[in-house]
């Protein structure tokens, strides 16, 4: 397969793991003991005994009390980096000699006493599709192999401000086609829980990598599903923010209409550290919300739950949803009436028929990625060669909707979502399964994939933010995500759930096989 070279790329072909030990094994025993045993020797500043911080908050703080440069904390990423990057494959492109270099920048910058705040010095990884100066953005297609970037997308600039440190740009579903994490050209992206299995997409990369311990949270975005589902299966914290809270400037597009940025991270409370980032209004973007962001998405973000309604969908059908997941969803509502939050079920008609959310959906989709990407595509002479079949599906199908279709079913949607915001007059939130199934193994059937997606894509359509967080584990040892769904602009309320709810359990310190647990020595 070939590679990006930026500066530096991995290895492209994934390996089994030899050690012996389970999914389970590792999630109990905790993968940073047992990873210490395998590492080759570094040379590091902190004391080689030392964990990997887990956090960002964990990270700043050593950053500060001097026991953790970032420079080191680079050089550990890039360390694991090696060694995971073949069987993982999560980057599209390495950025090591610029991250070190802007590490030891952030470094100096601490003993000069500049803080920049919670994300100074904080490693991050950069979704293929968002432009970043000095790199190449290929959003995943070898059609784009060389595209250079000149400027930040407008997310990714707010983020370089607060003083992140930008790992490298991540794998990804071609021009963000499909939630398999499989790429013709670049190679496909490998779950972490399981090499077999996948890390879900568009946004692999960064779903694989958070959950092997690679940085903090990554740049990402969600069509119908992209940020949600590789949390999912993944077992991580992302979050899906309401149409146009940030910006798409410098993203390449799916769909005009559909496409939201945000982040995914290891922990709820770092999804909203990276909000507070990226959220605001951009004069760039015309789709960007002119509607208020919250001051700061981590204030007030650990005040619980007591007293908050979360609703379950009656009439939203559980059909084709796997046991496990079902099951895990419900202990979740029980956790959360235990929290003191109140527990009830409604109704919410334009819920009942999900297959007619994916045909609005799609037909959406479809017309504005062959609006975007249609007449480069034709007027391509070798296109077969360098757009993969999912891509030259989708610009197909998209030629085949008619504008009269398109502006009807567009003219349709603000009716059905006001009906469906409706419900929020009486409840915080909804809940439901973020994915009927865990992982499913990376060359499943399409049908398997096209089943996944019948809890996020009405949403996508509706424009509403959802949050998901790991609430649990199939009998296999493969994480299961639990959706929380708000209002229009509700993502700091909807941050303070997943975080109650996830300070209540142990799920999201379960960690992989492969995991960077402990600082090399």
């Amino acid at each position: 397969m070939t590679r990006v070279d930026v500066e530096s790329c991995g290895k492209n072909e994934g390996e089994n793991d030899k050690s012996g030990l389970t999914r389970r094994d590792f999630a109990i025993a905790g993968a940073s003991t047992l990873a210490a045993a395998v590492m080759p020797g570094h040379a590091f500043a902190a004391k080689a005994s030392s964990a990997m911080p887990m956090s960002i908050s964990e990270a700043g703080k050593r950053m500060r009390d001097g026991s953790l440069s970032c420079v080191d904390l680079t050089k550990a990423y890039f360390h694991y980096i090696e060694m995971y990057q073949p069987k993982l494959n999560m980057f599209i492109s390495q950025l090591k000699d610029m991250a070190l270099k802007t590490a030891a920048e952030r470094d100096a910058e601490l003993k000069q006493g500049k803080d920049r705040g919670p994300l100074h010095g904080i490693p991050i990884l950069v979704k293929d599709l968002y432009d970043m100066a000095g790199t190449k953005t290929t959003v995943g297609s070898k059609a784009f192999v060389d595209r250079q970037s000149t400027e930040d997308a407008t997310s990714v600039h707010h983020l370089l401000e607060a003083g992140v440190v930008v790992l490298g740009k991540t794998n990804m579903n071609e021009f963000a086609a499909g939630v398999s994490g499989t790429n013709a050209y670049f190679g496909d992206c490998h779950n972490p829980w399981a090499l077999d299995r996948s890390p879900g997409g568009s946004s692999s990369g960064n779903g694989a990598a958070l959950a092997a311990g690679i940085g903090f949270g990554g740049t990402s975005s969600d069509t119908g599903g992209s940020i949600r589902v590789p949390a999912s299966w993944c077992g991580i914290a992302g979050i899906r923010p309401t149409y146009g809270l940030v910006s798409l400037h410098g993203l390449f597009p799916r769909a005009y209409s559909l496409d939201c940025a945000g982040p995914l991270a290891r922990n709820v409370f770092d999804l909203g550290l990276l909000l507070d980032a990226m959220a605001g209004f951009d004069p760039l973007d015309k789709h960007s919300a002119l509607a208020q962001r919250t001051s700061s998405y981590t204030k007030g973000i650990k005040d619980g739950v007591k007293g908050m309604t979360f609703a379950t969908v009656k009439n939203y059908t559980y059909k084709d949803v796997d046991k496990p997941v079902a099951d895990a969803v419900a202990k979740a509502a029980e956790k959360l009436k235990s929290l003191g939050a109140k527990i009830v079920e409604v109704e919410i008609k334009p819920l009942e028929g999900q297959l007619d959310y994916n045909k609005l959906f799609t037909s959406i989709l479809l017309y504005e990625f062959n609006q975007i990407l249609g007449d480069k595509y034709r007027n391509t002479p070798n296109a077969a060669d360098l757009y993969g079949p999912i891509v030259t599906n989708n610009i197909a199908a998209g030629s085949k909707v008619s504008k009269e279709d398109y502006e009807k079913t567009m003219n349709e949607r603000p009716a059905i979502i006001a009906e469906v915001k409706k419900v929020f007059n009486h409840v915080d939130a909804l809940l439901t399964p973020a994915l009927p199934t865990t992982a499913p193994l990376l060359k499943a059937s399409a049908q398997d994939y096209g089943r996944g997606r019948q809890f996020t894509i009405p949403f996508s359509y509706t424009a509403l933010p959802s949050a998901v967080v790991p609430c649990g584990f199939d009998p296999q040892g493969l994480p299961i995500g639990l959706q929380i769904v708000g209002d229009h602009f509700s993502e700091a309320a909807l941050l303070r759930m997943a975080y109650a709810y996830e300070q209540a359990t142990d799920f999201h310190k379960k960690h992989p096989p492969i995991f960077a647990g402990t600082l090399p020595s």
